[in-house]
């Protein structure tokens, strides 16, 4: 492919995504959100493998970016109720776990995310197709399952470690 072809696929791709995501509104942004987590994922383990250690960087700190500027800053926990805060613990222990896999190559960690984010896009997707009420319920119960399993940033970590995580940023 040329570079002219290149940066017109490129192009084409930015703007379908666009296009995506207006066309069905916020859950459909959070959809092409989880998936831009889960292609990066799947990026860094393919880079780990490779032992190309700049790609694997540069895809695990893309997946940080998509869920603290993309997913977690944008929620509401105060409006948001239970679901906010469930998703921001989540986001939250995601970002350490990235952190995790990027200084120690752990492809563990990478899949656990993946495994986490799963049902998370399946839910999302459900409330997209239009089946609001029972996908609202849906992401609930996939809310409620997700914080059992995962323990809490600040549990796992520290509150001291975890205040300066929150802190940066992140």
């Amino acid at each position: 492919m040329t570079t002219s072809q290149s940066r017109a696929a490129s192009a084409y791709a930015s703007v379908n995504l666009e296009s995506r995501a207006n066309a069905s509104g916020g859950a459909e942004l959070v959809i092409l959100l989880i998936e831009g987590v889960l292609d990066r994922i799947k990026l860094a383990k393919l880079a780990i493998a490779q032992r190309d250690i700049m790609q694997k960087i540069k895809h695990i700190n893309k997946a940080l970016e998509i869920v603290s500027e993309g997913l977690r800053a944008h929620l509401d926990v105060t409006a948001g109720g239970e679901i906010a805060r469930n998703l921001d613990d989540l986001y939250a222990y995601c970002q350490v776990r990235l952190l995790h896999a990027n200084s120690k190559n752990d492809v563990q960690a990478l899949d656990e995310i993946s495994n986490l984010f799963a049902p998370l896009l399946s839910a999302w997707t459900s409330i997209s197709g239009g089946a609001h009420d029972s996908a609202v319920q849906s992401l609930v119960d996939v809310t409620r399952a997700l914080k059992s399993v995962v323990p809490s940033a600040q549990r796992q970590y520290g509150a001291s470690a975890y205040g300066r995580f929150s802190a940066m940023g992140a």
